[in-house]
């Protein structure tokens, strides 16, 4: 993919409405098809690779542009009718014009590239494991709320805009979720709150069948709020938490500091590889369930963990994977610089009776630092960073703790394939790259990287 960012020639500018027809040749790392006209490259919304069509420009850079498929000349086998009818307005799918066989080998190359081009590493990428529900899988959604023309709309912001789309089914989110959505919307009208709430949140389990219902407010009093919860539970036995978010802010921040507890728990529980965990309204869960089961358990076959291993779990979060890895491990030390998270992985391992794992509340970078001060090695590392990847201070740290494994779980193959060059010029092997399809229909995916330490090193 992006072999058009290869060659430095004189690029031939387009302008902004010029129509053209092209073949689409590549694709960009956000699944946009890369349609080529002389020189200048066009991005293109749900076009196949080896497709040919007519396309507007909508925009123009200096050596690229974006442009708009007006009509599509010559098909590819691959593509498919998309079973949700905004899906090409809507910013949260961009593969579901493509096959799921399409999707999942996009991803795969995307990934194998990243490696390739960024890391300057040659592995060969593993074929990456499929989900087995391609939609439906969503345990967590979150929408505006606004208003058209005297009615409440809930839906997905249009693609790289702020208009809200009103929907009433995402083919992605449970089927409880999307019941929820329309309910919500008549009570919103009913009780003419669309000016006072500015999201909605909803967490649903469908392994415990519960649900959390999360009402983000500009303010803290709210006229009428509590009739409105009562009309929502009324009937619902899966709903068991309903929260109250105040977020005065006039930011792309969702959630709001300060919190009210409306009705029921202040978390709701969901199961995963058999252990249960508790799940709040700004806890860091993965969205799709069934998938992080699969990501989390290669994770843990990779690194072979054994019974007379320590393993370091950085960025733990709520203790997920780290608690799953306890029942393999002599002892397993959880990281987390966010606080509450730290508090519910405490609670998480003591709901589960896990007692061989310990949760530090810091900076992984300055944790790993007093690991090597005190000349500990444990023998596995599970590296779950953010988006972002590893800073430096993080990756210099742990080359020097000289752990024999290094398990890296990301969800961003660029920054992924930039850590990754780093272990390897140092002290480490890349020995098997695994993506995982966790978010199907769109172009993300997770990948799991075990990298070994060289002998003798």
């Amino acid at each position: 993919m992006l072999s058009w960012k290869k060659k430095k020639t004189k690029c031939l500018c387009m302008k902004k409405n010029e129509i053209f027809i092209g073949t689409c040749i590549d694709y960009t790392y956000n699944g946009l098809g890369v349609v080529k006209n002389g020189t200048f490259a066009v991005f293109v919304k749900d076009m196949i690779v080896g497709e040919t069509g007519r396309i507007v420009v909508t925009a123009t850079r200096k050596e690229y542009g974006y442009g708009r498929l007006l009509e599509l000349t010559d098909p590819s086998d691959e593509r498919v009718e998309a079973i949700c009818p905004i899906s090409k307005q809507c910013g949260g799918c961009q593969l579901q014009h493509m096959s799921y066989k399409a999707q999942c080998l996009f991803k795969q190359q995307h990934v194998q590239n990243a490696i390739k081009n960024i890391g300057k590493i040659d592995v060969e990428v593993n074929e990456i494991i499929p989900s087995s529900l391609p939609f439906g899988y969503r345990n967590k959604v979150i929408l505006p709320v606004g208003e058209k023309d005297g009615r409440v709309v809930m839906g997905f912001y249009r693609y790289n805009s702020h208009d809200i789309i009103p929907m009433d089914t995402c083919y992605l989110q449970t089927d409880y979720s999307n019941y929820l959505v329309n309910k919500l919307k008549v009570l919103i009208n009913k009780h003419q709150l669309a000016k006072s709430i500015r999201n909605i949140m909803i967490r649903d389990f469908n392994s415990t069948q519960q649900a959390m219902v999360v009402i983000v407010t500009k303010v803290e009093t709210v006229e009428g709020l509590e009739k409105f919860v009562a009309d929502l539970i009324e009937g619902e036995t899966r709903i068991k938490s309903v929260i109250q978010n105040i977020n005065p802010n006039e930011t792309n921040v969702v959630l709001g500091k300060e919190e009210k507890l409306l009705f029921g728990d202040w978390y709701i529980q969901d199961v995963l590889n058999n252990l249960i965990f508790e799940v709040s309204s700004k806890s860091f869960y993965q969205v799709n369930s069934i998938q992080t089961s699969v990501l989390y358990s290669k994770a843990i076959e990779l690194a072979e963990i054994n019974e007379n291993d320590t393993v370091i779990d950085l960025y733990c979060g709520v203790g997920t994977i780290g608690l799953i890895a306890s029942g393999k491990a002599k002892k397993v030390i959880g990281v987390e610089i966010v606080e509450k998270a730290i508090e519910d992985a405490k609670k998480n391992a003591s709901i589960n009776s896990i007692e061989n794992i310990e949760f530090i509340c810091g900076d992984a970078s300055i944790v790993v630092k007093k690991f090597n001060e005190e000349k500990q090695s444990p023998d596995v590392v599970l590296l779950d960073p953010p988006r972002k990847g590893c800073s430096s201070e993080v990756l210099e740290n742990l080359v020097q703790l000289s752990s024999q494994k290094i398990v890296y779980i990301s969800c961003n193959p660029a920054t992924l394939a930039r850590d990754l060059q780093y272990l390897t010029e140092q002290n480490y092997r890349v020995e098997i790259v695994q993506p995982v399809d966790m978010f199907s229909q769109s172009y993300h995916v997770e990948t799991v990287v075990l990298l070994s330490r060289k002998q003798g090193q």
